[in-house]
């Protein structure tokens, strides 16, 4: 791709990170990625542990290490400087290099509670986010949260002991246990490591099942309240893991449609009442609650306001 043409695709970029930047602001949030320095002002955590060279789902780059490049992105590290900075010209080049013969030297992240922050490189997430990579070679370091006994902490500990068994680092869960769980659908000891083909397997079920999930549909139904590893662990519950790992994409939609009451009352959320029925609640509440109103109040008035809605 030329480097005109690229910048076209900053414009586009710039343009998706105005949108996301505003939306963030009326909602009351920050339109900058958090800064993970000022996360842990005031915290004593319990050292760094260097991880090496690992694919970090893009999805999980939320912020940055430090202040200096956060006003340069949106949440979603889509830029927000203008066409004539310093910072379009570079995001423009690695574009053009993306699109040619791809971007292949690892960026600098830290590593907390799940959640990575960008030390070095930036713009390469930035670029490859807008093109829609699931993932980023990065120089990991983790940098261990205080024994607090907090919710987070303890699923952490959970994912960190799961982490040693298999390398995967792109599940989470919302309650513990989960991680544990898991490992025994699979038909796995309690401190088995996986197989390489173990790993590749469950990876293609992962993003197969991911591609259902993402759907709208699937979103509304369990966003916020389930993870995506928490809904695929309902799932496998349900279903059996075989089952799962020989479905085609479409099969599993199938699946997920049919199963949707369930995952709701295991994901504990209560079932969406059809519009009329919803409807009828409202008017039948209001006509109830004017009744009440009526019988609290003087003989003369009620019957005055009786005539009124007559």
């Amino acid at each position: 791709m030329s480097y005109a043409a690229s910048a076209l695709e900053y414009e586009k970029a710039l343009a998706l990170g105005q949108k996301e930047a505003k939306a963030c602001q009326a909602k009351g949030l920050s339109p900058y990625p958090p800064v993970l320095d000022e996360l842990l002002e005031g915290i004593t955590t319990r050292g760094e542990v260097e991880l090496g060279l690992v694919d970090v789902p893009i999805q999980l780059i939320i912020g940055t290490r430090s202040a200096g490049r956060q006003r340069a992105f949106s949440p979603g590290f889509y830029p927000l400087l203008g066409a004539d900075s310093e910072l379009a010209a570079k995001w423009t080049a690695l574009c053009a290099a993306h699109l040619g013969e791809g971007i292949n030297d690892p960026i600098k992240v830290y590593e907390y509670l799940h959640d990575f922050y960008v030390q070095e490189g930036h713009k390469r997430v930035s670029v490859l986010r807008y093109f829609g990579a699931a993932t980023v070679p990065a120089m990991v370091t983790r940098i261990l949260p205080p024994e607090d006994g907090s919710l987070a902490v303890r699923i952490y500990q959970e994912y960190l002991d799961f982490y040693d068994l298999t390398g995967i680092n792109y599940l989470w869960f919302t309650e513990t246990g989960r991680f544990a769980r898991l490992q025994s659908l699979l038909g796995k000891g309690p401190k088995e490591p996986w197989t390489r083909e173990e790993l590749q397997d469950f990876f293609l079920v992962y993003h197969r099942f991911l591609e259902v999930y993402d759907a709208k549909t699937a979103r509304e139904l369990l966003d916020r309240k389930v993870t995506p590893g928490d809904a695929l662990v309902m799932l496998i519950t349900l279903c059996g893991y075989s089952l799962l790992r020989d479905c085609t994409a479409p099969a599993l939609k199938t699946t997920l449609s049919r199963l949707r009451v369930e995952l709701m009352a295991v994901a504990q959320i209560p079932r969406p009442q059809p519009p009329v029925k919803k409807l009828l609640q409202t008017v039948t509440g209001a006509a109830m609650e004017m009744a009440g109103r009526l019988a609290a109040q003087p003989e003369e008035q009620r019957d005055e306001d009786a005539v009124l809605l007559k």
